[in-house]
């Protein structure tokens, strides 16, 4: 599985180099220790951005972005966490931090200058963040296990928070 999944991360990251323009300055790092653990990065466009660093058993991280300028970043520490990130249009940011087990954080952003933040810490919680428009703004935290939360935001200047925390 693990070979699997970098092969395919290999893969997509020489399709994403093949479509950009020569002129491209899109970058990519991803720093990984522990065990199964795989990634994936797809940019076209120029000026963007991504960063992994993962520690720890079992996680996968995803990103994707079109545009210009994007940037995301995905820390994820523990046993079996996933975050996807997918960003098209321009000057749009993600920052996603876990630490714990079977976390699932996903961000999608489409539009200009919209802002994403996902931290969680426990076992078993769930974050979406799915923005449309320009200069959206999304921030999540959860503490605690079993903690579950959507944030869909369409249309311009719209800003959340959600603060959870506890048990369920």
């Amino acid at each position: 599985m693990n070979r699997l999944l970098s092969t395919t991360a290999a893969v997509l990251l020489v399709l994403s180099l093949g479509t950009a323009h020569a002129e491209g300055r899109n970058r990519v790092r991803i720093d990984q220790s522990g065990y199964a653990n795989g990634a994936a990065s797809a940019q076209q466009g120029d000026r963007n951005g991504t960063v992994v660093v993962q520690r720890g058993s079992g996680q996968y991280a995803r990103g994707v972005q079109t545009g210009y300028n994007n940037f995301l970043r995905m820390d994820q520490y523990g046993t079996r966490n996933r975050a996807a990130t997918a960003q098209y249009g321009e000057n749009n940011f993600s920052a996603t931090g876990q630490e714990g087990r079977n976390l699932r954080a996903d961000t999608l952003q489409t539009g200009v200058g919209n802002v994403s933040g996902i931290a969680q810490i426990g076992t078993n919680n769930t974050a979406v963040a799915d923005q449309d428009g320009y200069n959206n703004t999304s921030g999540i935290i959860q503490v605690g296990n079993g903690q579950d939360v959507t944030v869909r935001q369409r249309g311009d200047d719209n800003i959340s928070v959600v603060v959870q925390s506890g048990y369920n």
